[in-house]
């Protein structure tokens, strides 16, 4: 566990990295489960090798018709690679990095989803 100023460093480098959108609930929820904070730095490797040209996002589910709670992983994409077989490229992230998922124990609070770059 960390201390509060040991949290407040690794969240901010954290932000170094990926783009936090609605970070106080970001941070409520990473407090809740820190084997995210983790996992996010064992992913990042697999991100560039797989989406070396990608932006990286994180952001909270917001859905009202589903209860839980949980982080999104968004990666963005051009819109012609969305379009373009990124369901295969995420199934692959996935079979690569299925392991580190089941290792921090964190299947149902963070997912990884495509999505396309805003330009």
């Amino acid at each position: 566990m960390y201390d509060e100023k040991n949290f407040d460093e690794k969240f901010k480098e954290l932000g170094e990295y990926y783009n936090i959108n609605s970070p106080d609930e970001i941070r409520k929820q990473l407090k809740m489960n820190e084997n995210i904070f983790t996992l996010l730095e064992e992913v990042k490797p697999y991100l560039e090798e797989s989406f070396s040209d990608a932006e990286y996002t994180l952001e909270m589910n917001f859905e009202p018709e589903m209860d839980d709670d949980f982080i999104i992983l968004r990666v963005d994409v051009t819109e012609e690679r969305f379009n373009n077989g990124i369901g295969d490229e995420m199934r692959q992230f996935d079979s690569k990095t299925r392991e580190l998922w089941k290792n921090a124990n964190i299947c149902r609070e963070l997912c990884v989803m495509p999505g396309i770059l805003d330009v």
